[in-house]
């Protein structure tokens, strides 16, 4: 099988001649610059000039190279997500910084950073006269769009790697207002002003179905997977009380991938950290089809279990590996077994696509990931 067909197999709970591999097909199941180019001097492969796919994570475009090494499927098709095309990063003191294109401001520390982190927001009063004056961003304009297009075009016609994209140009319609008010703001203001939170989540819906109609007009055709990110859970548990969510922001996401299915054959990926177990059936009834990134270190979040009450109806991309403990901290042994053991657990009839959880940190050994991916080829096959 090729690897389009390889994933097109595993995304339709069918089992094809061996797992599909992912490794920088989104922006929540990639490496950060760090652990990059260990991995790439690991390895003996030159190191290009690096360029920066997601500031905000440090995640750099893959080169081609190592994609190929690790047999990955996937190629991905979208612009930056967090960042508006042209992107100025300045010094600001002890700080790396730039403005979003939601209008917060991010720091990084110069000395030792690995990330930026949002910092200040654009909107200081919790009011609809504040949403009323907020500067809303727009979404990409055509020219970009029809970059895409060409791209997409282009590995669709000419490879036979599955196509992944995106247009969510922020974070999900939960996530996003707390960089644009911050967490806590945000949080309380779903319980003292729900019209303001409401309100703030229909404009950041509203704009991501422009954008995403924008794209899908030119793009859609030819991807096969798209991908949304959207935490509402933490490592124990709901962050908010599930009647909320379920109340104020699943019905946005809603209206989200109804959009999205008018305009896209493609499978619709949610990305959601934490302990997703009993959000599961919620995003199965909005229309998602695959989970990621099955963060297995969350409390209830067994690999076994989550096949056997959720296998027949959503794909699990992810939790090929442990990301906190054994893929940092283990042996390359440790790495091997611990592969295995989630390949038996969630491989069967399909409906897996091997991935780390969520993105490769820095300072993870480098023979700790080659040991993952190697597995992957050597154990993941079907037949």
């Amino acid at each position: 099988m090729n690897s389009r067909q390889r994933v097109e197999a595993a995304l339709n709970h069918q089992e094809g001649d061996r797992i599909p591999i992912d490794l920088g097909a989104t922006i929540v199941s990639s490496i950060t610059r760090r652990a990059y180019t260990d991995l790439k001097h690991y390895l003996h492969m030159p190191v290009e000039e690096i360029r920066m796919l997601d500031y905000v994570q440090q995640l750099p475009y893959l080169d081609e190279a190592l994609l190929e090494r690790f047999e990955v499927d996937f190629r991905m098709v979208q612009l930056p997500s967090a960042t508006a095309p042209g992107l100025q990063v300045f010094e600001e003191g002890e700080y790396y910084a730039f403005i979003d294109r939601w209008g917060s401001k991010l720091h990084m520390p110069k000395d030792g950073g690995l990330y930026f982190d949002w910092v200040d927001f654009p909107i200081k009063e919790f009011t609809l006269e504040a949403l009323q004056e907020y500067n809303w961003p727009r979404p990409d304009p055509q020219e970009y769009i029809l970059q895409l297009k060409d791209q997409a075009r282009y590995l669709y016609e000419n490879t036979d790697y599955a196509l992944v994209g995106s247009a969510v140009i922020g974070g999900g319609i939960f996530e996003q207002p707390a960089r644009t008010i911050g967490l806590e703001n945000f949080l309380m203001a779903m319980v003292s002003e729900p019209k303001f939170a409401d309100r703030l989540m229909e404009g950041i819906t509203d704009i991501y179905i422009e954008s995403c109609n924008n794209y899908l007009d030119e793009v859609g055709q030819y991807i096969q997977v798209f991908t949304y990110w959207d935490d509402v859970n933490t490592q124990s548990g709901w962050m908010i009380n599930p009647q909320l969510y379920r109340r104020m922001v699943k019905p946005k996401q809603r209206r989200l991938v109804e959009a999205i299915k008018q305009k896209t054959d493609a499978k619709i990926f949610f990305h959601g950290c934490g302990a997703a177990f009993d959000l599961v059936p919620d995003l199965i009834e909005i229309g998602f089809d695959i989970l990621n990134p099955v963060q297995v270190s969350a409390r209830g979040m067994d690999t076994r279990k989550l096949k056997a009450e959720y296998g027949k109806d959503i794909v699990f991309w992810g939790g090929g590996v442990d990301t906190q403990q054994v893929l940092p901290f283990g042996s390359p042994d440790e790495v091997v077994a611990e592969v295995k053991r989630r390949i038996d657990d969630l491989a069967p009839g399909g409906g897996f696509v091997f991935a780390p959880i969520h993105n490769i940190q820095a300072f993870v050994p480098p023979q700790n990931i080659v040991a993952a991916y190697d597995t992957v080829l050597e154990y993941g096959k079907y037949h």
